[in-house]
């Protein structure tokens, strides 16, 4: 049975031809080619010219791979073999049929050819994503740092401003240009920090703070900010909420923020409403419950899943103004903190935002040593301390110089020439360096590391605050590690300036 099935399917794969000196085939077990006996090998195929000229060789083998043979309209991919031997005796062709065999090494080849070439298209995509989020990344630093520096003047001079005698038509006025140029901040806020968010460079800071007087601030600010609207305010904080917790305190106040000032933009009337209270504490961390609601406009149903969404905005036809990523934001610092959000609305009705959130609970700070505050010592201090101020912006000189000389507790020297800070330090006594970042032939972060490198301790010692717009993950861990102690970022106000300066003053 198995001779008579490989006498069925068995398919011869090589021919053998013997010629003569002159071409003529003498034999042919006509596997491919038949009936070619006593014709001459050339007619067979062009390719056969080439042997022509090899018959006068003796003793000789030669190989040709990879030849396309027609035979009876149909294509073979042969190696073909030519020996030659003595005068007396023919020359051997042998054609051996290798179709499948190249058939298959070229689809290999092709797959392999095509996996690298989409490697490197891989690449290139890779190398071009690269490129582009770090040239986004430059172009937000440099952008933040430069549209933060004019607004630190308008926050400075509108304060002082505010503190002059103005009549009832003035103080409206600055308080519109104080209202526009924080909204205007906080849409820079929320335009930085989605970039950062998206490029995974938002890192939380954990430090511990007394959380009742932090919600205490941000309810009385809201309850302000409520009246104006001519709408009620109401807060209820749960008895068993820990007074001092540890994590980021801006990032809370950021998400309270953006969630009460929607709720006030989107109520024309009634109540504004913040409830706190304790989930539970487990392994020294208390899970911490927060709802906002309104009696607001609402959300509709099918809006619901969107508006968390970068740049999604509702109700535009209300013309209420910003960015459309309040929300997208507070989802993505819950997210961060390994916390959850919530909403639930009622078209025209309301809505009620929940998010729950961890902390760790703080046991060691002492009351007494949250009595004295850095305001309060300044307040009380009698020597006068030598600051400092490296800036080459004529507006941040003056800001620094309004908001010192208002306190009459500081000397002020001002060096916008990087050259001539290390001759002013060693040359007189200097308390404190405030240290603008970006200076013209170098930064501020090289030009502290110098002052660190000096022989003398006391210049070693000096503390060094940046004043920057520049506040990314990777800019403070180099400020870091050039020796600088804290860091004010732009636009700065009174407050955040003098507490930081009272802090490393002695």
């Amino acid at each position: 049975m198995l001779e008579e099935y490989k006498k069925t399917h068995k398919k011869a794969i090589i021919q053998y031809i013997t010629i003569d000196q002159k071409g003529t085939v003498l034999e042919s077990d006509d596997v491919f080619y038949s009936s070619i006996i006593k014709q001459n090998i050339t007619r067979l195929h062009p390719f056969f010219e080439s042997i022509h000229p090899l018959l006068k060789t003796t003793n000789q083998e030669f190989l040709f791979s990879c030849i396309h043979l027609n035979i009876n309209e149909q294509t073979i991919i042969a190696d073909i073999t030519f020996k030659t031997f003595d005068e007396k005796k023919a020359s051997l062709i042998i054609i051996q049929d290798l179709t499948t065999h190249y058939n298959n090494y070229q689809l290999t080849a092709q797959i392999r050819n095509e996996s690298v070439i989409n490697s490197q298209v891989l690449e290139l995509k890779n190398n071009y994503l690269k490129e582009k989020e770090e040239f986004k990344n430059r172009f937000i630093a440099n952008f933040s740092h430069e549209i933060r520096e004019p607004l630190s003047g308008i926050s400075t001079f509108v304060d002082i401003l505010s503190k002059t005698n103005l009549n009832s038509e003035q103080k409206d006025y600055v308080n519109i240009i104080n209202t526009s140029s924080n909204h205007l901040r906080h849409m820079i806020e929320d335009i930085l920090d989605i970039s950062k968010i998206e490029a995974g460079k938002l890192n939380l800071i954990e430090e511990p703070f007394n959380f009742k007087d932090f919600l205490n601030e941000v309810i009385f600010s809201f309850k302000i900010k409520a009246q104006q609207k001519g709408l009620a305010f109401e807060s209820h904080l749960g008895s068993k909420l820990p007074e001092h917790l540890i994590g980021d305190q801006f990032r809370l106040k950021q998400i309270l923020r953006n969630l009460l000032d929607n709720a006030l933009k989107y109520t024309p009337k009634g109540t504004i409403a913040l409830n706190v209270s304790l989930n539970q504490v487990r392994a020294n961390k208390a899970n911490i419950h927060f709802e906002i609601s309104d009696t607001g406009i609402g959300i509709e149903n099918e809006n619901l899943n969107t508006i968390f969404d970068s740049f999604t905005q509702l109700n535009e036809e209300q013309h209420h103004k910003g960015t459309g990523l309040g929300l997208s934001i507070v989802k993505n610092l819950v997210e961060l903190m390994s916390g959850n959000i919530s909403v639930d609305s009622e078209f025209n009705k309301g809505t009620t935002f929940a998010l729950n959130i961890s902390f760790k609970i703080e046991h060691s700070i002492k009351k007494s040593a949250l009595k004295n505050s850095p305001e309060q010592e300044e307040t009380t201090a009698t020597k006068k301390h030598n600051i400092l101020l490296v800036e080459h912006s004529e507006i941040t000189q003056l800001s620094v110089l309004k908001i010192l000389a208002s306190k009459g507790h500081f000397y002020l020297d001002i060096v916008s020439d990087p050259a001539d800070v290390i001759p002013t330090i060693e040359n007189q006594n200097v308390d404190l360096i405030l240290m603008d970042i970006n200076l013209p032939t170098t930064s501020g972060d090289e030009l502290a590391l110098k002052i660190r490198q000096l022989p003398e301790r006391e210049h070693k010692k000096i503390p060094i605050i940046a004043l920057t717009g520049k506040v990314f993950p990777e800019d403070l861990k180099r400020y870091k590690k050039a020796k600088i102690n804290a860091v004010i970022a732009k636009p700065f106000d009174e407050k955040s300036l003098l507490k930081t300066i009272n802090k490393y003053l002695k």
